[in-house]
């Protein structure tokens, strides 16, 4: 009998197949969450050898698509969440060490080391993106993926900025996660939120047996195999062992809006108009709130 990602409950239910992409939605009853029925797919594999096979130039072209402020408003406000959560013993008389999993280009933890005084690393496994880190930041990562690495209670503080719904298996990041935490260590992610605008769209999948899917298409797929909720992440980090979770929708757009609609592939001519509505929307509050901040302590 098929299980919940998140909550481990077996009250879920999966929609019909979209109509361009064969792609299934498998929906919670219980604790909200939505995520590709079937994420483990051949074409889901090859798009993360794909990403390991990107080179440091490649990496950059990724990251320079991106809003320019929203990843360090963002990056800030965690960097003070974690000092004030941290036990004040933290470090043991060093500086404080804050893991990044899945760390990109390094920029969020030299922000971390030249404004927040902490000790970092990370790691990535795009042999590119640990190069870029470098070469950018002189920011030393890891090449591989946690479970190869051997941490063991040997950081303070790990973040996850849209890690969770790239890796295949949840639980198993978040268990080596929990372990790699010293005792009163704390994590902070960053994950896609499941929206009411989101809910809409797959009704009108739904509803048209999945003629009219290209909004769930884009939002559940390779890059996103799963979109949590307050209650499903809460039920997934509290299971594994986290306490003390908080989860708070955002209004955070990673990408520019043009990248954002490009990847869906419309008519090029919609995407112009398209993204000035966005970019007036997230500017007056009004866009969904896509992503999920959240914070919890190792128990």
């Amino acid at each position: 009998m098929p299980v919940c990602p998140a909550c481990a409950g077996s009250r879920v239910r999966t929609g019909p197949a979209s109509g361009a992409t064969g792609r299934q939605i498998t929906a919670c009853r219980d604790c909200g969450v939505h995520y590709w029925a079937d994420h483990e797919a051949a074409e889901r594999q090859e798009a993360i050898e794909l990403q390991t096979e990107l080179t440091a130039e490649g990496y950059s072209d990724w990251v320079d698509i991106k809003r320019e402020q929203a990843g360090p408003e963002a990056w800030r406000d965690a960097i003070a969440w974690i000092r004030n959560a941290l036990p004040k013993d933290a470090g043991r008389g060093s500086a404080p060490v804050i893991y990044d999993v899945g760390a990109g280009d390094g920029h969020f933890l030299s922000l971390a080391r030249d404004e927040g005084g902490f000790a970092v690393t990370g790691n990535e496994i795009a042999k590119g993106a640990v190069e870029l880190a470098k070469e950018r930041y002189d920011v030393d990562l890891d090449l591989g993926v946690l479970e190869d690495l051997g941490h063991v209670e040997d950081v303070d503080a790990a973040t996850l900025w849209c890690v969770l719904a790239h890796v295949p298996d949840g639980d198993q990041l978040l268990t080596e996660v929990r372990t790699m935490l010293r005792p009163g260590g704390v994590l902070f992610l960053q994950t896609p939120h499941w929206t009411a605008a989101d809910e809409a769209a797959v009704r009108v999948k739904d509803l048209t047996r999945g003629r009219v899917a290209k909004v769930p298409d884009r939002r559940i797929a390779q890059h996103h195999w799963i979109l949590h909720t307050r209650r499903s992440i809460t039920a997934q980090l509290n299971r594994l062992g986290f306490v003390n979770v908080v989860a708070e929708p955002k209004l955070r757009y990673t990408l520019t809006s043009r990248a954002y609609f490009a990847s869906m592939n419309p008519p090029q001519w919609t995407i112009g108009p398209a993204s000035w509505l966005l970019d007036k929307a997230v500017a007056s509050g009004l866009a969904p709130r896509i992503v999920l901040d959240v914070r919890a302590r190792k128990g």
